[in-house]
This record gives C-alpha cells, sequence and structure tokens, in this order.
C-alpha cells in the first residue's frame, strides 16, 4: 500500500504514505496489545512472551496490564469515522445521494460499516484488478479507496456506486448496507413491487456479498430446515440480480438466510414485509422469528 501510495505523480500523495505508515504503526501496537491479553488468557506465561519480544516481564506486565488493554480497546472504538450526516429514504432512486439523518445507533452503525466494508472489500477482490486500477476507473484515490474498503471512510452513495461499477457489480447489491451503514430506515411499505422486490433482493445478495459469499451448503447447519424449493430460489436470487424469485420467498427462509449470513433480521423483515404487500395476494407465511 505504502509503495503504490509513493508512486503515484501527484505531489501531495507522499503526504499520503505518512498518514498510512502512522495508521499501520497504530493498529500494528493496538494487535500486539490485544495477541498479549489473549496468549495470557490461553495459559500462555509472561516469561514466554518477553522471550518472544525480547521485552522484559516486568515491562510488558506495566504495558499490557487489564487496565491498560481495555483502555486501547475503548481509545480504538472511539476512533472510528463519525457518520456521515445526510438521508431521506422514501424518495431516493439509487442514482441519487440521500440525506442521512442526524441522530444514530453507534454501536449498530458500527456492525453496518463494517458489513459496508467487507462487501467492498470482497468485491474488489473478486474483481481481479489491482486497486490503482479499481480507484482510477471509479474516480477516487487509491488511498481512499483503502480506507473505505478497511472501514476506515464511510463513503458518499455515488462513490459506493462508482466503485461497484468499476468492479463490474449491480450497485444495488450495496443500497442497503450502505443505507445502514448511514442509519438510514428501509422505505415504507407503500411503494411500487418493483422498486421493493429490487430493494429486498439487493439486500440478500449484499449480506451474501458482505459474508464472501459462501456456498449455501456451507450454510447448511444454520439455514435449518427450509425446504428444496426455497434452497434453490436463493441460490437464483443470489447469483442473478434479475431474478425475481426472491417475492416467493418465505419469512421463515428469508429470516434463517439473513442469520446464517449474520445480517439485520428487523431491517430484512421490513423489506420483506414492504414485497409482500406491494404484491396482490402476498404470500402467507409466520412473522414470528
Amino acid at each position: 500500500m505504502l509503495a503504490q501510495v509513493c508512486s503515484l505523480p501527484v505531489p501531495a500523495l507522499p503526504l499520503e504514505a505518512i498518514r498510512h505508515y502512522v495508521a499501520l504503526q497504530r493498529d500494528l501496537d493496538d494487535f500486539i496489545a490485544v495477541a498479549v491479553r489473549s496468549a495470557l488468557d490461553r495459559g500462555v506465561d509472561w516469561p514466554d512472551i518477553s522471550a518472544l519480544t525480547s521485552v522484559s516481564a516486568s515491562s510488558l506486565k506495566s504495558r499490557y496490564s487489564k487496565t491498560q488493554v481495555a483502555r486501547v480497546v475503548q481509545n480504538r472504538r472511539q476512533r472510528r469515522p463519525t457518520p456521515v450526516p445526510s438521508a431521506a429514504p422514501g424518495s431516493v432512486a439509487l442514482g441519487e445521494s440521500p440525506i442521512l439523518p442526524e441522530a444514530t445507533e453507534p454501536r449498530r452503525l458500527d456492525r453496518s460499516r463494517d458489513a459496508l466494508a467487507r462487501a467492498l472489500s470482497h468485491m474488489h477482490r473478486y474483481s481481479g484488478t489491482s486497486v490503482r486500477t479499481t480507484a482510477r476507473w471509479a474516480g477516487i484515490s487509491p488511498s481512499y479507496a483503502y480506507r473505505i474498503m478497511s472501514g476506515e471512510r464511510c463513503p458518499s452513495w455515488p462513490r459506493v456506486q462508482g466503485f461497484a461499477r468499476a468492479c463490474d457489480t449491480d450497485p444495488g447489491d450495496l443500497f442497503e448496507l450502505w443505507s445502514a451503514a448511514n442509519g438510514v430506515p428501509p422505505d415504507s411499505p407503500d411503494q411500487p413491487h418493483e422498486r421493493a422486490l429490487a430493494r429486498f433482493t439487493g439486500a440478500l445478495r449484499g449480506m451474501h456479498l458482505a459474508r464472501a459469499r459462501p456456498p449455501l451448503t456451507s450454510l447448511a447447519d444454520k439455514l435449518g430446515n427450509i425446504s428444496a424449493s426455497e434452497l434453490r430460489t436463493i441460490a437464483t436470487v443470489l447469483a442473478d440480480p434479475s431474478s425475481t424469485g426472491a417475492s416467493t420467498l418465505s419469512w421463515t427462509a428469508t429470516a434463517a438466510l439473513t442469520k446464517a449470513l449474520q445480517g439485520d433480521v428487523a431491517r430484512t423483515r421490513r423489506l420483506w414485509q414492504a414485497v409482500q404487500q406491494a404484491v396482490p395476494g402476498p404470500i402467507s407465511a409466520s412473522l414470528a422469528d
């Protein structure tokens, strides 16, 4: 990353390399602190850690006490980027940039931002292109591309769209992840069927992408007793963004898939309900968890 930033023919970018160095060093300091405490919790003794790190046991005990490491973890959480204020959910088209709400839930946003960052990172990996090339096609700097893929920055919707297109991916697969990362609630149930279905399908595909697109066979234990026909429908929806099969999924199958992919069940439920209410003769299914 540092070598790539330094090689760019833009005079100001070498400073980016220094910023990356400082951020990486800070991450390494956090990592060793948590790694030491984890090793101790698993039965490793201070002398063993001292021999490996060439630091005296007394210094290690002072530097990596439970209190000190707890403070490291707390400080790291506080360094998370502040939510970008901005998006009115009801009237936003996929090509627009919404205005996000001012008040949000920090813990939920952290999880949602992590999901978006993972999805962007996996999406880039599947594209097979370099970060530099992808960034150029997306109209952003390589350093910013690294930051949004690591979760250090939460990109605007136009930036997400550009990044998705540069990776040859439908931006709709990321819209719900982006909305959740910015605290934007799903659309109201009163909306056209095509829009509701597109949002629901994109949400399922986005959750799948955020978990590195695991095959359904690897999720069998978590999917429970979903029927073979619904499993085939899920497989089709996850493979083909133009599929309309998501409208036939029961809530039982949808909830099981959401939990298996560690998604937001409450948010997915609202999206599922919007599809059912927009379709004449909605599918009957229990809304119990």
